[in-house]
Order: structure tokens, then sequence, then C-alpha cells
């Protein structure tokens, strides 16, 4: 049986939207699902764009012991532009995902200069980045610290390529190369720090 923790706060949404379809929206959603589902509070809420595609990529599913109502996160797909407008929403976070290549970069900076346009500087606090590695050699060290002199060092987190995420269905958990379960840590990580600051 499925229980709620008791919350007395608006539950925060984590808005999880790719700058493209196909840049790993639903893997990164995915990870970051597993890792939160440890918490003492419980799993978060979820939310899918599509029919069922993010319950095909959780680790173990989503059946779990306890969930979290004041915690959620929707797999907005290749939405970032539409994510990014749901920030005038106080309770709303954005992760941003996007490929970790140079056109990748530049299309995450254009989205944080709309959100920097519509909401002001100040909002980019409730912003994150991953940029999901990909096949072939790209330079983006200097691009990934520009993003992260704008959002916050820590809150770009850069997901390895990783043949383990390659296939479709679930994530098999016990093969993640350790590069990536460290990213996936970090990323749930730094989320929790930016809950912790709001609250």
């Amino acid at each position: 049986m499925i229980g709620m923790a008791p919350t007395a706060r608006p539950t925060t949404m984590v808005q999880v939207a790719g700058t493209a379809g196909g840049v790993g929206t639903t893997t990164v959603a995915a990870l970051l699902f597993a890792a939160l589902s440890q918490d003492v509070l419980g799993a978060p809420q979820l939310y899918d764009h599509a029919a069922g595609a993010l319950g095909l990529r959780l680790p173990e599913g989503d059946d779990v012991r306890l969930v979290n109502p004041g915690l959620a996160l929707h797999d907005c797909g290749g939405h970032a532009a539409v994510a990014m407008e749901r920030l005038a929403d106080p309770h709303t976070v954005l992760l941003l995902v996007t490929a970790a290549t140079p056109a990748g970069c530049s299309a995450a900076e254009r989205v944080l200069e709309a959100a920097v346009s519509l909401h002001g500087a100040s909002q980019l606090r409730r912003v994150l980045v991953t940029a999901v590695g990909v096949f072939g050699r790209h330079r983006i060290g200097a691009r990934l610290r520009a993003l992260g002199d704008r959002v916050g060092t820590r809150s770009v987190i850069l997901l390895p390529q990783d043949l383990s995420l390659a296939a479709g269905g679930r994530i098999p958990l016990v093969r993640l190369a350790t590069h990536t379960v460290r990213a996936q840590l970090q990323l749930a990580s730094v989320l929790r720090e930016r809950l912790r600051s709001r609250s």
C-alpha cells in the first residue's frame, strides 16, 4: 500500500524539460526519481508528457512505499520553452536538459536568456542544467562554465555518455558506470539543496 507523507506546504513542481526531443529528458527524470525515492519523505509524484514513456524508463518501476505530496517531477519532454514560462510560479523549479555539445549548450543559453527576459535574472536560482553526453568528442568545458556562471557552478551537471543508458526500457542501475552514478547523485543533491534553501 502506498502512503502519502503529510505536508502543509504547496507542492514544488520540478519541470524536467529538454531543449529538444531526444536529448535524454526522460532518462534524466527517471534517474532523478530513482535517487529521490530513497528520501525519508518518500518518492516524488510523477507526471509524464507522454503516455507512459517515463514509467518504462524507471529503474525499479513506480511502485513505492511512500509518496511525498510536497514534491513532484514532471517529464516535459522537449518543451523547455513551455516549462520555462512556468517559472512564473514560485513553487516551480526548472531542470533543463540538453545535449553535451556546442549546439546543446547554445540551446540551453537561449532558454536561460528567455527566462531572464520573462522572469528576471534572480529566478535563475530555480534553474538547474544537465548536459547529457553523446557519442563523439565535444569541447564544451568553457561553455559549461559559462552556464554555471549564470545558474551556479554546482547547478550544471554533466551526465557522461553511458552505453547502459543507450538502450530503451528500464534503466539498469547495476550496470551504470561510476561516473553516471556520481552525476545522478550530484543532481539529486543539488536539487535537495535548492529545495532546502527555498523552504
